[in-house]
C-alpha cells in the first residue's frame, strides 16, 4: 500500500506482485550462482577451511545478503519447476519450494470471499493509483505524525481530493492516534479485508500487526 500510494516511480519486481520469498537458509550454499556470493563462499572456505562454525556463519550471511534471491524462477503455477520451464527440464536455478502454493495461478482468486490474494491486492492498488493519479502521483505530502517510530501516516492529496494513509510497520497490534489535521471522512481500503476497514475516522484506533489502510479525506 505504501508504494501505491506515494509518488515516485513505481518498481515493482519479478514476483513481488505474488509475494515471491528469499530462498530458505536450508539451501546449501552451491545452490547461489551469483559470482559475488560464490567468491564469498570460497573467500571463507579459504580462510576458515573445516571450521563448521565459521562457515555457518557464512552460510546464514549468504541467505541475507546474496543478489540470488531475487532471481528464483517465476512461480507461474503449482507445476513442475513452476511452470517456468517444462518438466525434465533444469532450471539455471533451483525454483523456491513454496512454489506449490506460492504462484500466481493460486493468486488468480482468493481461498476466502473476504480475503485478497497477494496479487490481487496489487492489482487493486495499482488501479486505484491509475484512477487517483492526481493525488498518489502527482499531490501533495504530508506527514501526519513525526515522532511515532512504529506507525507511517501521511496525507496524499490535490485540489479536488485527498486520502489519507496509516501503516504499522510492527509485528505486533498497536494504538494509533489519528490527528486532527488528517480530516479522514471514511475508510476505503486495507490489507485484512476485502471491502471497507471497520475503524473510527477519529481519536484512537487498534492497528494489527502489519495492517494497512486507506481512507477518503477532506481536502
Amino acid at each position: 500500500m505504501m508504494e501505491t500510494t506515494l509518488s515516485g516511480t513505481l518498481y515493482v519486481y519479478q514476483g513481488e506482485e505474488i509475494g515471491m520469498a528469499n530462498v530458505p537458509l536450508s539451501w546449501g550454499p552451491e545452490e547461489y550462482k551469483d559470482v559475488e556470493s560464490e567468491n564469498f563462499w570460497k573467500k571463507w572456505n579459504d580462510l576458515y577451511p573445516g571450521n563448521e562454525e565459521k562457515l555457518q556463519e557464512a552460510r546464514v550471511m549468504l541467505q541475507k545478503k546474496a543478489r540470488d534471491h531475487a532471481r528464483t524462477p517465476v512461480q507461474w503455477s503449482s507445476d513442475a519447476n513452476a511452470g517456468f520451464c517444462e518438466e525434465g527440464v533444469t532450471p539455471w536455478m533451483r525454483v523456491n519450494d513454496d512454489y506449490t502454493y506460492v504462484n500466481a495461478e493460486a493468486q488468480q482468486s482468493a481461498k476466502d470471499d473476504n480475503q485478497l490474494s497477494v496479487l490481487q491486492f496489487w492489482k487493486r492498488g495499482l488501479a486505484n493509483r491509475k484512477a487517483h493519479k492526481d493525488v498518489f502521483v502527482y499531490g501533495d505530502y504530508k506527514l501526519l505524525d513525526e515522532t511515532n517510530e512504529t506507525v507511517f501516516a501521511y496525507k496524499r492529496s490535490s485540489d479536488k481530493e485527498a486520502f489519507v494513509v496509516v501503516l504499522n510497520f510492527s509485528g505486533k497490534s498497536v494504538e494509533f492516534d489519528i490527528p486532527n489535521l488528517a480530516g479522514v471522512e471514511k475508510w476505503v481500503a486495507g490489507n485484512y479485508e476485502v471491502g471497507s476497514p471497520n475503524k473510527e475516522v477519529q481519536g484512537k484506533i487498534t492497528l494489527k500487526p502489519w495492517e494497512a489502510i486507506l481512507g477518503a479525506a477532506k481536502v
